[in-house]
């Protein structure tokens, strides 16, 4: 069963695409899902990171504040190094967890490893090939600004922390532009399925 990397810096509209995916019989394992699941309350990850970053990043019900904690690492690269060096180990395991199990049940069409760090993390060389989605810059800063209330600048901290996408473009299989319109990015993303025969017209 092949495995997929698909990647893209936020704002580029990775998650649509893993759902159209999602959608056409493939299994998704989401990277930010996950890492969304292991600081849940109660979970170990969540009293290291409150240990790391101090209990400002900790909401009054208990849970993550991933935004507060965004704004505190995003501007910050030895920051960010902490916080990558607690939360990659664990996300990377249950990754490989999710695509034994996947390969296993041999019931989807391929399997999809949605992460935005892939490259970084080198999960790609656990991929048969890597689809990345780009999209206009500022265009990805309007989405996000719309999305989740952050502020332009938020917003390009966070793009500047990870990898240009020149170099991505350079690593990866398949290139998705997501500029457009969805009717645009689901046609493209048809073709290429069509194209490695994923689908059937």
């Amino acid at each position: 069963m092949n495995v997929i990397g698909l990647t893209g810096g936020i704002g580029t509209g990775k998650s649509t695409v893993s759902q159209y995916l999602r959608d056409w019989g493939f299994a998704v394992i989401d990277a930010d899902k996950i890492a969304r699941e292991i600081t849940e309350p109660g979970r170990p990850l969540l009293a290291e990171l409150e240990k790391a970053f101090g209990n400002e990043i900790i909401r009054e019900d208990g849970s993550l504040d991933r935004k507060g904690l965004a704004a505190i690492v995003f501007s910050d690269a030895e920051k960010r190094r902490v916080l990558d060096q607690l939360t990659h180990g664990r996300i990377l395991e249950e990754i490989q967890r999710g695509v034994v199990l996947c390969k296993e049940q041999a019931s989807a069409k391929g399997i999809i490893i949605d992460a935005p760090l892939l490259f970084e993390t080198g999960l790609d060389r656990q991929c048969d090939q890597v689809w990345l989605v780009t999209a206009d810059q500022d265009l990805r800063v309007q989405r996000v600004c719309v999305r989740d209330g952050s502020s332009p600048q938020e917003v390009r901290d966070r793009i500047r922390s990870q990898m240009p996408d020149e170099e991505k473009r350079k690593r990866a299989d398949r290139v998705l532009d997501n500029s457009g319109s969805l009717k645009q990015l689901e046609v493209r993303l048809r073709q290429i399925l069509l194209e490695q025969g994923f689908l059937r017209q």
